[in-house]
């Protein structure tokens, strides 16, 4: 058995036990969004979805339910090879965390520019159209734009911290997988130098059929 120094994150906890905590934490929140978006699908594929989806939110739908599959299926992934030490499973599912986290990224980068470049004037005129005629005009244009720019604050923060969690999930992952290769290469090279010490000592005693005097100097006859 070949003893390799444990990786840590926290400064105390095994970047195993991190890996199993994210691969539940992803099977539970893949599982949710997609039994979600695919029981939305069946009705709107059956047409009993009520109210109807626009074009824009159909994709959105597909797109969500694939997504979280994937998700849920390299989560089980991850789950099982932080249990069995399965190097192949841990890689694929770091691989898999780190393109998702770059995918969101990019997703959320654009969703924040549309918030502060495209989709604000749109949001504010909902929001005084929602407020009815007997509201005072400025006050209610007040009222929405404040509380529109807050919760683009709101959500500029939320997303922050959640790539943050996702980086380090990544670096996470990623530590346990050079962990995993650490101790092949380990046991590797026990088994190689192991293999290298076996020497084979030759007997120090005559064949027990070889006849004692039959050799110089012992024989009898000429010598030469």
């Amino acid at each position: 058995m070949v003893y390799v120094r444990s990786r840590k994150f926290c400064c105390c906890l095994p970047v195993r036990f991190g890996v199993f905590c994210e691969s539940l934490l992803g099977i539970a929140i893949g599982g949710l969004f997609s039994v979600g978006g695919w029981i939305v699908i069946h009705d709107m594929m059956k047409g009993t979805l009520n109210p109807p989806l626009s074009g824009n939110e159909k994709t959105a739908t597909w797109f969500l339910a694939i997504i979280s599959t994937l998700i849920l299926l390299i989560s089980i992934g991850g789950l099982v090879g932080s249990i069995g030490k399965i190097l192949p499973l841990v890689g694929l599912y770091a691989g898999a965390i780190t393109f998702a986290t770059v995918a969101d990224i990019a997703v959320g980068i654009y969703v924040i520019w549309q918030l502060f470049h495209g989709e604000g004037a749109t949001d504010v005129s909902k929001c005084e159209a929602n407020a009815g005629d007997g509201v005072n005009k400025d006050f209610t244009h007040f009222a929405c734009n404040a509380s529109f720019k807050a919760a683009r604050v709101v959500v500029v923060v939320i997303y922050v911290l959640f790539w943050l969690i996702s980086i380090y999930g990544c670096h996470i992952a990623f530590e346990y997988v050079s962990q995993l290769r650490e101790e092949r290469e380990r046991e590797a090279e026990s088994e190689k130098g192991g293999q290298q010490n076996v020497t084979v000592v030759a007997p120090a005693y005559a064949p027990a059929n070889t006849y004692a005097f039959a050799g110089a100097p012992n024989a009898m006859g000429p010598q030469y």
